[in-house]
């Protein structure tokens, strides 16, 4: 077994009790294989079973999300398109939702085309496109979302999207998120979950804010999460949780705002991690948090 990272910034005291736990996809509860373990499955449905919420916090779309959180049985609502939307499993229904004016859309669109091949648009359950491409189709494929052709995405902006994202190599896609950022001036959020995608979502959208309105609803102190990641898109709400977790190699910005850094998936950092709380018995419904 390969022992946890923990750095020097861990502030746990050995008792505190978490009655929420937030986990990213990719990179944390899945690895290059993309499947989700047996043993992840045991390890949730025990933190489950103390009363403690656990949520999936992902930049994927909600269909894509939807299946991971199925197969892992994490039955808390789901936070996706980088904290854009949050999905009540149980209700079927949007807990939160929060969409891109026109006006960002198109400033959005002029700086990413300006720069990268591929540029989607990201419009309730579908993916718009100007150009198909070998790649589109491939990335409708592997999540499961329809790709849908247009003239102009321009023209759709004022369709209010949730998500734009530029495609392209990653690194392109570093210097081009700075300065997009730049461009917007603070009218959007402009990260990047995996190193070849430039993703604009609306203020408000960050995980950080999607996580801290799930934790106020449920009527959970921030003291009592747990948030889990290994991306730039992870880093805020890594800082915000009262126990911010990062992967080992994970993104520099990540790994500099947890308070603990464990293994990867293909090490079961996350299972390991998950069992240690549990074996201390530090996981409760929020009536204890």
């Amino acid at each position: 077994m390969v022992s946890d990272v923990v750095s020097n910034n861990d502030t746990s005291d050995g008792s505190s009790i978490y009655s929420l736990v937030a986990l990213d996809i990719d990179g944390t509860m899945i690895g290059e294989d993309r499947i989700v373990k047996p043993e992840l499955i045991d390890a949730i449905a025990r933190v489950q079973s103390s009363g403690a919420v656990v949520s999936v916090s992902t930049g994927r779309t909600l269909m894509p999300a939807m299946r991971i959180t199925e197969k892992a049985g994490a039955v808390g609502p789901v936070i996706c398109f980088q904290g854009a939307m949050t999905f009540d499993q149980t209700a079927k229904t949007e807990i939160r939702h929060v969409r891109l004016d026109e006006e960002i859309v198109g400033q959005a669109l002029d700086g990413l085309m300006a720069t990268v091949p591929e540029v989607m648009m990201f419009l309730d359950d579908d993916v718009w496109v100007e150009k198909r491409s070998e790649w589109t189709d491939g990335y409708g494929k592997r999540m499961g979302v329809n790709i849908r052709d247009t003239e102009s995405l321009r023209a759709m902006a004022d369709q209010k999207p949730t998500a734009i994202v530029g495609v392209g190599e990653p690194e392109i896609i570093g210097p081009l998120v700075e300065k997009l950022h730049g461009q917007l001036n603070g009218t959007a959020l402009v990260t990047h979950s995996l190193p070849m995608f430039c993703e604009v979502e609306a203020i408000g959208a960050g995980k950080d804010h999607a996580v801290a309105h799930l934790a106020e609803s449920l009527g959970i102190d921030r003291s009592a999460v747990i948030a889990i990641g290994d991306g730039k898109g992870d880093q805020s709400m890594i800082g915000w949780a009262g126990l911010g977790v990062a992967i080992e190699g994970g993104h520099p910005d990540a790994l500099s705002s947890a308070d603990q850094i464990i293994s990867i998936p293909e090490d079961s950092g996350l299972v390991n991690f998950l069992e240690s709380l549990s074996d201390a018995g530090r996981f409760g419904s929020p009536s204890h948090s």
